[in-house]
């Protein structure tokens, strides 16, 4: 059995609260009963709560309490009481449902319905009787009846009139709510804000304070700072003057150095002159070749003995002439090779040589420069001289000995010279003797 009322149009905030307190008025009924010794048909009864929207979204509760007066999405909402009992051997239930609907697009009314699914002793009971009742009374605020709307003009316009003075009502008391609340909160806000800037004004100066004084201290010790690394500097500029020539010496010994054993790590020619150096010695050894196969192939031709003179001595002739061309051609390329490996032999030794020569003046330079800058003493000549003997001289030729380079002089001056069994005898002309003079005179 259900009884259906029409009511007038409500929000969702609005059924939403009255459902939720009316949930909890059965609650407290129920507990109540419970606690007064009211009689229950079956066992663990329960109130039960759903509502649902037309929307394809989920809407929470907190959303319809936050919700504005002017939103109407819940489609549905309903209270179900439920009693169990034993009806045989089965467990069977009973439920009261007190539900609310929201109005179709045809009508502007939304409705209550009180449905009881079938009727049992359980819900007779004092105690269902007093739980159904109390939550009856909770929703009863919804349970004004208005005509509807297939009466006529007149109750449509009465219930427009009607819902739209109920949620302007609650706009304005919403709007009255809030700016009251915007302007206690903008009040609390100037307030904080004036602690809050004095506050951070005090702070700020503190800071200052701090900062300047943390300020002048880094000043300070950076001033030391700075004094303690320039005298420091002072003193490795006075190091690095006595040691900045060495350095700049060093390098350029350094890359000289490399530039020798690049130059020791190249031939001694370049490639068009070896070229031509083995053309030459390909080209001798070659003739040395032909002449002697021409040479053999003369003494293979040659006649039998028992021809003429002139028929074998010819041939003879022209085989001798061959065999020396042979000979010397061979010769002379093995001297013309040997001449070009002696003359790079001696080129390589005297590079090697320049380079020990530099080697030893760059150590004899840094010593004497360490015995005059840094010690501030006198240089013994007798070192200097011991130390350079040699330095940078070229290879001395071999050349005759002092007695016989004296002979040599004496014989190119004389007129006449003999030698006997007395001794040797010189004869000094007019020119010899003024050329003796001129000599003795320059050394003077």
């Amino acid at each position: 059995m259900a009884t259906e009322i029409y009511i007038k149009r409500i929000d969702d905030k609005s059924i939403f609260k009255l459902f939720k307190d009316a949930v909890k008025a059965g609650e407290d009924a129920l507990e109540t009963a419970r606690d007064t010794g009211k009689a229950f048909t079956g066992h663990s009864p329960e109130i039960r709560f759903s509502f649902s929207s037309g929307l394809p979204w989920v809407i929470s509760e907190e959303d319809i309490l936050a919700a504005p007066s002017t939103q109407f999405v819940i489609s549905s909402a309903t209270i179900t009481f439920l009693n169990f009992f034993k009806h045989g051997n089965q467990d069977q239930q009973e439920q009261v449902t007190f539900s609310f609907s929201r109005g179709s697009n045809n009508t502007l009314n939304d409705s209550f319905k009180f449905d009881q699914s079938r009727p049992h002793r359980s819900m007779q009971s004092e105690g269902a009787q007093f739980v159904l009742k109390t939550l009856h009374e909770a929703l009863s605020p919804l349970l004004r009846p208005v005509a509807p709307e297939d009466g006529g003009l007149i109750p449509t316009l009465s219930n427009l009139a009607e819902a739209f003075s109920t949620t302007y009502q609650e706009i304005a008391s919403e709007l009255s709510a809030a700016v009251s609340a915007v302007s206690k909160e903008r009040s609390d806000q100037l307030t904080e804000f004036q602690e809050e800037r004095k506050r951070l004004r005090e702070e700020v100066a503190n800071e200052k304070a701090a900062m300047y004084e943390e300020i002048q201290k880094e000043l300070d010790a950076s001033h030391q700072e700075i004094a303690d690394e320039r005298k420091k500097l002072e003193e490795e500029r006075s190091k690095l003057e006595v040691s900045s020539h060495k350095d700049a010496r060093r390098k350029q010994f350094l890359k000289l150095q490399d530039d020798l054993r690049d130059a020791l790590a190249e031939p001694v020619a370049d490639k068009e002159l070896r070229r031509t150096r083995w053309a030459v010695f390909i080209a001798l050894v070659a003739a040395a070749g032909v002449a002697g196969f021409f040479a053999y192939q003369t003494i293979s031709a040659a006649p039998n003995t028992s021809g003429t003179t002139a028929s074998w001595l010819l041939p003879a002739v022209k085989t001798s002439f061959l065999t020396f061309a042979s000979l010397a051609a061979f010769l002379g390329a093995a001297a013309w090779l040997r001449y070009f490996y002696v003359r790079d032999l001696n080129a390589q030794e005297e590079m090697r040589r320049f380079r020990n020569d530099m080697a030893r003046a760059s150590w004899v330079m840094d010593a004497a420069l360490e015995i005059r800058k840094e010690h501030d003493e006198i240089i013994p000549e007798e070192w200097l001289a011991g130390v350079t003997q040699g330095l940078f001289s070229a290879r001395k030729k071999e050349t005759l000995e002092e007695g016989a380079q004296a002979l040599a002089a004496l014989m190119g001056l004389s007129a006449s010279t003999s030698f006997g069994p007395n001794g040797t005898t010189v004869e000094i002309g007019k020119k010899g003797g003024k050329a003796i003079s001129a000599a003795m005179q320059s050394t003077d």
